[in-house]
């Protein structure tokens, strides 16, 4: 169970949940992220991935580029297994815009 997540996994997250197309590159979120380097943006990305947090989106225009999006409410309830409680609180908080959780998400959590 994971207890703990890298310094910019939440902020990658959160990143993902403002936009509107939930989906960014790796370049686009180490723009935005700037006081992170980019080993710690590839460590948090990675350890995203291997929760199922985050999902890999292949750019069919350029197999060489992905993009990450969030996990879907269904996918992230599967993720939620593999959590603690206080890890996957967090990842909802920072899912958070203006106060507001997403409905779908919004029901993962008062099952939380």
């Amino acid at each position: 169970m994971i207890t703990k997540l890298p310094e910019p996994a939440l902020e990658i997250v959160e990143q993902l949940s403002k936009d509107e197309t939930m989906t960014k590159t790796q370049d686009e979120i180490k723009k935005s992220l700037s006081s992170s380097s980019q080993k710690s943006i590839r460590y948090a990305i990675r350890r995203l991935l291997e929760n199922g947090i985050i999902y890999r989106v292949p750019n069919l225009m350029d197999m060489r580029s992905v993009s990450y999006r969030l996990a879907q409410p269904s996918e992230l309830s599967i993720a939620h297994e593999k959590l603690s409680k206080e890890v996957f609180q967090d990842i909802l908080d920072a899912m958070t815009f203006d106060g507001t959780l997403d409905s779908d998400y919004q029901t993962i959590a008062d099952k939380n």
